[in-house]
């Protein structure tokens, strides 16, 4: 399995140049090959394959002093970036890649080799020397890349290794009291199936008056100004501080469960849908229930554990005892069934609910690896009667 390990970097001042230089040149050789591409294709009716825009950046590299102080295969993988971004486009991921801004070229990466850590000197990078590096948990496997990153003024260091993932308990012999289900809502970020509810922060939020200050006085400096690029940076810095608390009580939360749990089941949510509702947009991107599954999915391979996913199709419209249909708006916060008597909260209904999904579930749906299904997901749609499918209401 793949794990990434990021790590802080000091560079010099003269390294920081370099840096900066050269993030710029490779950004001007990466508008280059997309202009070029367009171009052969206009004319001559040829898409540039990557191959071909391989050869075209190491000739560009040859006729250019500045990317010859490059690595030639991080030049390699400018253009695989433009190769990356028009596929994307014509699979239909992403739109049409447009010329990249110098200020949005944030990143280069050493494919294979170019680089190497010595614990006395530092971490070594073809072109720049050693630089300082605080190394605060040692990378576990084969380092296979490298991609040094700058954010809001800070630089790091990026391992991509490789190693054996842990062995894993076979999922029909876990105990249930061993596989947890989990809600993900907005008034509650998460209720398991035990009872146990954890509100989210709303870190966003707490920070929304800063961000909307600084906002309101960038809009009154001159673009491109030096006090109109200091609060560019005073915000980039404070969104990025938001970041690092939603990823840190992320993580926190997913390595408490699966210390005390074997599975962990959630919802395949259709975050991209779920945006389109604009009165609760900002609230679901503050929480970043789309960023929470994939970090489940990935602890659960680290740490040999299971994650499965369910269709979230009617798991709030229905009885987690009795599957009977009880239709309830969003404003509805609790869960009364006429049929067998159940009430309890409408979060904990639905964690309930959903486990039951995934004990009938014989094997993790996706092996945790990724999102996309082979099959079809864990769903009430084969459980319920027709009649009550028929009269429900869209979920």
């Amino acid at each position: 399995m793949l794990s990434a390990f990021k790590y802080r970097i000091y560079p010099k001042p003269g390294q920081e140049l370099w840096l900066k230089r050269s993030l710029l040149s490779l950004c001007e050789l990466c508008n280059g090959l997309r202009a070029k591409k367009i171009e052969e294709y206009k004319q001559h009716g040829i898409s540039l394959t990557k191959t071909g825009l391989r050869a075209l950046a190491l000739e560009e590299r040859r006729h250019r002093p500045e990317l010859q102080t490059i690595y030639s295969q991080v030049v390699q993988t400018a253009a695989d970036r433009v190769h990356i971004a028009f596929s994307n486009f014509f699979e239909g991921r992403a739109r049409f890649p447009r010329h990249k801004h110098p200020r949005k070229y944030l990143s280069m990466t050493f494919p294979q080799s170019g680089f190497k850590v010595n614990p006395q000197r530092g971490l070594y990078v073809s072109g720049m020397g050693y630089v300082r590096i605080f190394v605060h948990r040692p990378p576990l496997g084969r380092v296979k890349r490298l991609t040094i990153k700058r954010e809001a003024g800070e630089w790091y260091a990026i391992f991509i290794t490789e190693g054996d993932a842990p062995v894993k308990q076979p999922i029909d012999t876990v105990a249930e009291n061993r596989i947890r289900g989990a809600d993900l809502g907005l008034e509650m970020f998460t209720t398991l199936d035990n009872s146990e509810s954890v509100e989210y922060p709303r870190f966003l939020r707490r920070s929304e008056d800063k961000v909307n200050a600084l906002q309101r006085r960038l809009a009154h400096k001159k673009k491109g100004s030096k006090r109109w690029k200091e609060i560019c940076f005073s915000l980039a810095r404070l969104h990025l501080h938001v970041k690092r608390q939603r990823e840190d009580f992320q993580n926190k939360l997913i390595h408490r469960i699966f210390s005390e749990n074997d599975v962990l089941v959630l919802e395949k949510l259709d975050i991209s849908w779920m945006l389109k509702n604009h009165s609760l947009a900002k609230s679901i991107s503050d929480a970043s229930l789309g960023r929470f599954i994939r970090k489940a999915i990935f602890k659960a391979d680290m740490l040999g554990k299971h994650f499965i996913a369910v269709d979230p199709w009617g798991t709030t419209q229905f009885c987690h005892n009795c599957l009977a249909w009880i239709p309830k708006g969003l404003a509805e916060r609790e869960h009364i069934c006429p049929s067998c008597g159940v009430r309890t909260s409408r979060d904990l209904n639905s964690a309930l609910l959903i486990k039951r999904l995934g004990i009938l579930s014989s094997s993790p749906s996706d092996g945790g690896s990724s999102l996309a299904e082979p099959g079809p997901l864990p769903s009430l749609r084969g459980m319920v009667s027709l009649g009550a499918e028929a009269g429900s209401l869209r979920f």
